[in-house]
């Protein structure tokens, strides 16, 4: 028999109480790169991304969890950003999932189908992943630069008259696990909507963008027009930073 979370307050505190029990329901997973636009850091760069893969692991779907930042002196202005922002549950009973080795390339296999995840039925709100490092039995050749690597963005960024081309690869730790990122749905044993996963280079409530915080004229003092950003530049570390943020991620129902 299993157990369904019920909002019972406006800070998020939720019972348990029993229920009907659950049923398993098969749902495609699959890419979606709509929430991929251009988007403006907090130093006025217009930054365009035409290429977008990270290597992930076992995608998790979670029903309710902790509000993230509630606490008990929670004023009301912060309650209710908490509730328009979906997502800020984290930590929530996973109840569906699509295991496996995955690389989330949205520019290149818009619309793949990733696999079918097993659900059980019941009102969800979040997803999580883990990072990890792109091998070659993801199906990479040796010169491709996601080998070794957890993700790979290309782009171009733009300031009044100044246009460069960057390309980012990024290390993140293997295991870090993203929680939280949104997916509000309801799955019902009839439900065969497919689960669309995004990735949005702005944070769609607070317009932060993924690249807040670095100055692109900065990363090209030899005036090329060129920009790399590799593992142990002050770059990476923000760039990584930003990318582990569940606000850039997304699952929704197609």
């Amino acid at each position: 028999m299993s157990k369904r979370h019920v909002l019972t307050t406006m800070l998020a505190a939720t019972a348990c109480t029993p229920s009907q029990e659950s049923v398993h329901v098969q749902l495609d997973v699959q890419l979606d790169a709509a929430g991929i636009v251009p988007t403006t850091n907090d130093g006025d760069w217009a930054v365009e991304l035409t290429t977008v893969r990270i290597a992930v692991t076992d995608l998790q779907f979670t029903i309710l969890g902790e509000m993230h930042g509630a606490s008990a002196s929670l004023g009301g202005w912060l309650i209710s950003r908490v509730w328009a922002h979906p997502g800020h549950y984290a930590g929530g009973d996973v109840t569906g999932e699509l295991a496996g080795d995955f690389i989330l390339d949205w520019t290149g296999h818009d619309g793949m189908k990733l696999g079918t995840a097993d659900m059980l039925t019941g009102d969800y709100n979040g997803m999580n992943f883990n990072f990890r490092a792109a091998v070659a039995a993801d199906g990479l050749e040796a010169a491709d630069p996601l080998l070794g690597h957890t993700a790979h963005l290309v782009g171009t960024a733009r300031k009044g008259e100044q246009e460069l081309a960057f390309t980012a690869v990024l290390d993140i730790a293997a295991g870090t696990q993203l929680v939280g990122a949104p997916f509000e749905d309801t799955v019902e044993a009839a439900t065969l909507d497919p689960i669309e996963v995004q990735f949005l280079p702005t944070d769609p409530v607070e317009a932060k963008s993924l690249f807040d915080g670095l100055d692109f004229a900065a990363l090209d003092p030899d005036g090329d027009g060129v920009v790399s950003i590799v593992p142990g530049d002050e770059a990476h570390n923000i760039l990584r930073r930003t990318l582990q943020t569940h606000v850039h991620y997304n699952a929704t129902p197609k």
